[in-house]
């Protein structure tokens, strides 16, 4: 990798180091970590403040919510401000980037859904891994991507978030020499992207895995609408063994099972049992599967593991998630470069959103 980072650039030593006014924008569950994460370091919170529809008279962690109108008249422009918040609206962001252009504005990154603080010591600390990692990418935009991501998590700087193409892009360019007939989507939700799959890829089957017994009727209802492709909804989890999981269920994106239930503690959810099956269980009697999606919230290295026949017999290509565990960047790549040994190429990928979400690691077998 050709940047090399100290802890100066640490955006948490940068905050403690700070002499200026830090107020968090927004309430929710990443202001929380944030908040955590800040308390525990001994970084001063000067406030919080909300957008303009979403101020009215209430607290958050025992701070009144303001407006940044009622900031900016009592600190003027000297203040830091910490997004707390994810975006992938381009009218959201572009407000965003004004207040930007105000003050200082730092994207905090905080782990989704388990892994360390990626700070400076962890950077440090799995710098070889890092390193390995970077060498399996196959293109240049894939390595400058993968030291943004690096180089934004270790400093909050918007400025490493510019790198983005849309999904049907990615798709269009990574596979546009392969013949996908079928795919099997994991974490298929409401069916959005198996509809991105079919207005690009032009699928004949594909399998469509939600667990979210909500979610999973949307997922149904697009499936007997689409025309073009057949889409098989399956309601359950993938994982690394057969059997039953624990499940979150929001009807949302905030759904989520295996070891992610503790992290959605505070959150309006159900907990439950839900059938989990490995992919290797799934697709044993099936004739084959030329792409496999993984955005299965945190779980992606159980899931990989309960595959490894089916990448072994079919060596299909994948799209997978490496942005919900701190250390999915390089364990993930790493993981995958044993599974397929060797003749496969590993691109990079993020579409517009804030902050680096969304992360997809595509392997295609040559």
């Amino acid at each position: 990798m050709k940047r090399i980072y100290t802890e100066k650039d640490c955006l948490w030593q940068q905050l403690a180091d700070s002499q200026r006014p830090i107020f968090l924008y927004g309430t929710g569950n990443g202001a929380d970590k944030i908040l955590d994460i800040c308390l525990k370091n001994e970084i001063p919170i000067e406030g919080v403040f909300a957008s303009d529809g979403f101020v009215r008279s209430r607290t958050f962690r025992d701070m009144p919510v303001q407006s940044l109108g009622d900031i900016e008249a009592k600190y003027g422009a000297d203040f830091t401000v910490l997004l707390a918040f994810g975006t992938t609206l381009s009218s959201v962001w572009e407000g965003i980037q004004k207040i930007g252009g105000r003050h200082t504005l730092r994207i905090p990154e905080v782990p989704l859904f388990g892994g360390a603080l990626f700070d400076f010591v962890y950077y440090k600390e799995h710098l070889t891994q890092l390193e390995e990692a970077y060498q399996l990418m196959s293109d240049m935009y894939s390595r400058e991507l993968f030291e943004d991501m690096i180089s934004f998590r270790l400093t909050g700087n918007p400025v490493f978030l510019g790198k983005t193409e849309s999904v049907q892009d990615s798709l269009a360019f990574l596979l546009n020499h392969k013949k996908i007939h079928t795919i099997l989507d994991c974490g298929a939700y409401t069916g959005d992207s198996a509809k991105i799959f079919v207005d690009i890829l032009h699928p004949q089957k594909i399998f469509a895995v939600e667990p979210d017994p909500k979610t999973y009727q949307k997922l149904c209802r697009y499936a007997d609408a689409e025309n073009r492709c057949t889409i098989v909804p399956v309601h359950g989890a993938v994982g690394k063994r057969d059997g039953m999981t624990d499940f979150i269920t929001a009807g949302s994106r905030a759904s989520g099972g295996g070891g992610n239930v503790g992290g959605r503690a505070k959150r309006r959810v159900k907990a439950q049992e839900i059938s989990c099956r490995t992919i290797d269980t799934l697709l044993k009697e099936k004739d084959g599967i030329d792409l496999i999606k993984l955005d299965v919230e945190g779980e992606e290295a159980h899931v990989l593991a309960g595959a490894t026949n089916t990448i072994g017999m079919y060596r299909p290509a994948l799209a997978v998630s490496l942005y919900h565990r701190t250390e999915d960047l390089f364990a993930l790549p790493i993981a995958l470069q044993k599974l397929y040994s060797s003749g496969a190429k590993f691109y990079l990928r993020r579409p517009p959103c804030v902050p680096a979400w969304d992360l997809t690691l595509y392997v295609i077998p040559e």
